[in-house]
């Protein structure tokens, strides 16, 4: 290898040494940002947070025995005890049974806030079933009942008490889904997704064709024990930069 060639080996060398080096800094730039924006938003949502209205959600366990449904819809009243359904004359009649949760949304802050709630929530409005809506809530202002609540044929209750036999996913299920939110742009929204379900009837022992509300068991308890239910669902949080501009703050995780 001639001197000329070799120095310009090392010279090639030095340049991807450099050019490695740029890009090193490059590199612990954008890490250095990339943290510092991480930080920045943590302390942004850590304000949020604490600025977030006071509201609580609050749900109590669903009545038992399962609830008859009538032609007004609300209220409703227990079956009597030892009834029993005939498939297939009653699977798609009107005896249908409801399952049924009631929740109440309190504010606690110093201002007022929307609630708003989807799916399967109704309040009672003259003894009838009425969307629930939209509700403004005062400070110190909680909600009357709302109700998560649906009503279901015998079919489709034998049809989940099949799939949890099979150990699958129960196919009919009541749901909803409550949003609060002050009127401030840069603030925070908070979501609760409420599912309850379950499978509160099983067959007749050796009586082919006949359904009745699960019984009494010696070791589980009540029937409540065949629905599936929440009475703490998970809050979830939405950081606004601006809502308006529909501008979110990343979450946690970089999402």
């Amino acid at each position: 290898m001639s001197a000329e060639t070799f120095w310009t080996a090392v010279g090639s060398i030095g340049t991807t040494g450099a050019l490695g080096f740029v890009g090193w800094q490059a590199y612990l730039t954008r890490a250095a940002l990339t943290v510092s924006q991480l930080m920045t938003a943590d302390a942004i949502r850590s304000r949020l947070d604490s600025q977030a209205p006071g509201v609580t959600l609050k749900l109590s366990e669903p009545p038992w025995e399962p609830l008859a449904w009538n032609s007004s819809g609300m209220p409703c009243n227990t079956w009597p005890a030892g009834h029993k359904w005939h498939f297939p004359a009653d699977q798609d009649g009107s005896n249908r049974l409801v399952l049924q949760q009631v929740l109440v949304l309190e504010n606690l802050s110093d201002r007022r806030v929307q609630a708003r709630f989807d799916g399967d929530l109704v309040v009672a409005n003259d003894n009838r079933p009425t969307a629930a809506g939209v509700l403004l809530l005062e400070p110190g202002e909680s909600t009357p009942d709302v109700y998560l609540q649906r009503e279901f044929t015998i079919k489709q209750l034998a049809e989940n008490h099949a799939a949890k036999q099979a150990g699958q996913e129960l196919p009919h299920q009541v749901r909803g889904s409550v949003t609060v939110e002050d009127d401030r742009d840069n603030g925070s929204t908070d979501r609760w997704d409420l599912v309850m379900t379950g499978c509160p009837v099983e067959p007749v022992p050796d009586r082919d064709g006949l359904w009745t509300i699960a019984p009494w068991h010696l070791t589980e308890g009540s029937g409540l024990r065949t629905l599936e239910y929440s009475l703490l669902p998970p809050r979830q949080r939405i950081h606004w930069v601006s809502r308006a501009r529909g501008v979110q703050l990343p979450a946690p995780d970089g999402t």
